[in-house]
């Protein structure tokens, strides 16, 4: 029989807020594949993950871009154009979050950094909902590793087979499955709403 679910736990990008990686570069003025090609993208990505799994304070972090980009641009326009991936809440799974915070335990997963989630915070209207949020750069981890949705439902005092999560990248929700919670690939609300239903009706919950 399946395990009842006690948590649903969100994914933030691309879920509960909309994201856009092209404002980084955008934002510096780097619109077409030539002038990205100037700047070692490869170690960008790096530094960003290491960021991202609190391996480096926000200091460091845009230090490390400063030498990346050159001193072409200031750390103001740098972090400016960083924080712009963060865009807006997506309004659209507003509905089904109410819903379904009248039954369940929810809370937000995230892979992000300190500068972001300070911009989220400041932001978002969406995250207010949540009492339980949780960050890659707080837990030192990174979805899709299984570390991070064990120290999660630890944290929560949970089992992990209770946790349903929704993200919108098919690697993370495998992950989450091979760490043992159901997990469903978000596209759209309606589509969430359906998935969501099914998984209910199978775990006998009401």
């Amino acid at each position: 029989m399946e395990k009842n679910i006690s948590v649903v736990l969100f994914d933030l990008g691309r879920v509960l807020m909309h994201i856009d990686f092209d404002a980084f570069p955008n934002g510096l003025g780097l619109t077409t594949p030539s002038l990205r090609s100037q700047y070692d993208q490869k170690k960008v990505q790096q530094t960003v993950r290491s960021y991202e799994t609190g391996n480096s304070s926000t200091e460091e972090f845009f230090d490390s871009l400063y030498a990346i980009f050159q001193q072409q641009f200031s750390r103001e326009q740098i972090r400016n154009a960083f924080d712009g991936i963060i865009v807006s809440d997506n309004v659209e799974i507003v509905p089904f979050v109410e819903q379904i915070r009248q039954q369940y335990r929810i809370a937000i997963l995230s892979n992000t950094c300190e500068s972001h989630w300070e911009k989220v915070l400041r932001i978002s209207s969406v995250i207010k909902m949540f009492p339980d949020t949780f960050t890659s750069f707080h837990l030192g981890v990174m979805k899709p590793e299984k570390n991070i949705f064990e120290k999660v439902c630890a944290l929560l005092h949970v089992e992990i087979g209770s946790v349903i999560f929704i993200d919108d990248l098919q690697e993370n929700v495998d992950g989450a499955r091979a760490a043992g919670m159901k997990g469903i690939v978000f596209h759209n609300a309606d589509q969430l709403q359906k998935d969501f239903q099914w998984y209910s009706s199978i775990s006998h919950l009401k």
